[in-house]
């Protein structure tokens, strides 16, 4: 099934994004990457801010569970196949330090993200909160770093959560 300009528009943003950061990213270079007519982007989103806000929508829609997948399998996807996504998440944290929608829109993202957790392992959502927190900081350290996921233990962390408390 072929993309909607709109899901073209949303996967070229977060690719460009992911690969450029916001210094090289515009709305022109999203409708380039996309190779859909310039325009686009207004028509269906309005503005930039639009555009953006509907690319973090897009990205956590992308980032839950999928159907038996465990902590550590989303750890690999994040890393290998989608890791310009996610280096597009670390630049849209760091925008959104300077614009309050763009942080609710991303706190909505990680609360249903703990929220998942919560569903897959049972423990506390206090607990799952931090298992997050420290899952986030490891995946960034491992970017930064270049390693692949398997410098990552979900399931090691995990153990420290539960028997820590």
């Amino acid at each position: 099934m072929e993309k909607s300009t709109r899901d073209a528009l949303l996967d070229a943003g977060l690719d460009l994004l992911g690969r450029v950061g916001f210094r090289g990213w515009s709305m022109r270079g999203v409708e380039d990457e996309a190779g859909v007519p310039h325009g686009s982007a207004r028509h269906h989103f309005a503005n930039q801010h639009g555009l953006v806000l509907n690319m973090v929508r897009h990205l956590l829609s992308g980032d839950r569970p999928r159907p038996g997948e465990t902590p550590q399998d989303r750890i690999a996807r994040w890393i290998e196949p989608e890791l310009g996504r996610t280096r597009a998440r670390y630049e849209l944290i760091v925008a959104s330090f300077h614009d309050a929608e763009l942080a609710a829109e991303l706190v909505r993202g990680r609360d249903q993200l703990i929220t998942a957790v919560i569903e897959e392992t049972g423990i506390a959502a206090a607990d799952a909160a931090e298992f997050a927190a420290a899952m986030d900081g490891l995946l960034l350290d491992a970017l930064l770093r270049r390693q692949g996921p398997n410098s990552i233990d979900a399931r090691k962390i995990m153990d420290l959560f539960r028997h820590t408390r």
